[in-house]
């Protein structure tokens, strides 16, 4: 089905964070360019393209750009998204199909939402040290957005012919739970033909563990160290992106940490390249994951593209939706559950390495494509 000739507006309020949201974003423009539609990317700030090549490799630019502030932002984040609003407001009616891809809901409709999660929920899931229940400052901040948002929310409901779209079982439930409806689960897409090179390169693996994120305090590293001082034996490697004030002093913290606790058998990495990080994951058996109630976990996908035995928090969408509740990897709930995990999945490596791998291939961008492609064309053809 072409659908050349048609206009399609993708709102999201930046791509410089190269985040999972941004991967999703740049993969529907792709399905869309890719449809015959001419499509226009409007965002608040201005996209840095060199960045955003660079973290998420070679992507489908969109036809058009439309943007709020001619100058970053660096602050206000959550806030940004909201400001979308005055493009759709502005532009909208230029266009025969609008899709808002960072998820917030905004009180003028869209055809589709892609809502990662519904974010003003987040206090009711208590995730690890998120910075927004830190401290007096950073609820302040939170509040008049965690209020708007389920303002409207109410609006969505209203709303029934945008369908909401979202990253997986854990997620789908949130929202109908938060939001009151329901939505159809179409899972990030993950790079499996990049990360599956590590798969592919034949070297020799070893007892190492690792672990590839942000250096945030959501991450929950601590844990891992701690997994880290009870099997000596084997090696623990975080590979993590660091920028800004808080991830310098988290992975400041966690250096700390290390030293404090003589962990001989842990190494804390930064901006990592590409290649590197495939070299690390060709010798490596096991990715753990320690964030509590992640919504979906593209890393946990991609360190399954390479051929490692997950080990994750049995919670969130990594979970139910990528390890389907133990069958590809490991679960734990505790310090003690976590280590018994990691010595399973060295000890089983051989086993289990094929079946992740296999597994991985469920999350590929080209299967994500496939999907957003048949809701995009009932929506076309109705």
């Amino acid at each position: 089905m072409t659908c050349r000739g048609k206009k399609a507006l993708v709102i999201h309020n930046t791509l410089n964070s190269c985040g999972g949201g941004e991967r999703v974003s740049v993969a529907v423009i792709e399905t869309l360019k890719e449809m015959g539609f001419h499509v226009t990317l409007g965002t608040v700030e201005p996209t840095y393209w060199p960045k955003v090549e660079r973290l998420l490799g070679v992507i489908a630019k969109p036809d058009r750009e439309i943007y709020l502030l001619k100058t970053r932002v660096k602050a206000f984040g959550i806030y940004m998204r909201l400001l979308t609003y005055w493009i759709v407001r502005k532009y909208g009616m230029e266009f025969d199909l609008k899709i808002n891809t960072h998820g917030d809901t905004l009180p003028i409709p869209m055809d589709i939402i892609y809502m990662h999660f519904p974010t003003f929920a987040l206090a009711e899931y208590n995730p690890v040290n998120l910075k927004y229940f830190q401290n007096v400052f950073w609820r302040m901040y939170f509040t008049p957005y965690e209020h708007t948002m389920k303002t409207l929310a109410k609006k969505l409901i209203e709303s029934t012919s945008t369908i909401v779209v979202t990253n997986s079982k854990f997620s789908e439930e949130a929202i109908e739970r938060y939001v009151g409806r329901k939505a159809l689960i179409i899972h990030p897409p993950v790079d499996f033909e990049t990360f599956s090179k590590a798969f592919h390169m034949g070297a020799e693996r070893e007892d190492i563990v690792i672990t590839v994120g942000r250096y945030t305090p959501e991450k929950n590293y601590e844990f891992i160290l701690r997994v880290a001082s009870e099997i000596p034996s084997a090696k623990f490697i975080i590979i993590g992106a660091s920028s800004g004030k808080i991830s310098n002093n988290y992975y400041t913290k966690l250096m700390r940490m290390v030293r404090q606790l003589g962990l001989m058998n842990v190494e804390l990495q930064r901006d990592v390249p590409l290649s590197e990080l495939l070299k690390v994951m060709a010798r490596a058996k096991v990715y753990m994951h320690a964030m509590i109630n992640e919504h979906f976990g593209v890393a946990v996908a991609e360190g399954m593209s390479a051929g490692l035995v997950p080990v994750i928090h049995r919670s969130g969408g990594a979970y139910t939706d990528i390890i389907e509740y133990d069958r590809y990897g490991y679960s734990y709930r505790c310090i003690d559950e976590a280590v018994r995990a990691v010595e399973k999945a060295l000890d089983g490596f051989s086993k289990m390495s094929q079946i992740v791998y296999r597994r991985a291939k469920l999350f590929s961008k080209e299967n994500f494509k496939t999907n957003f492609r048949n809701i995009i064309k009932e929506i076309v053809k109705t």
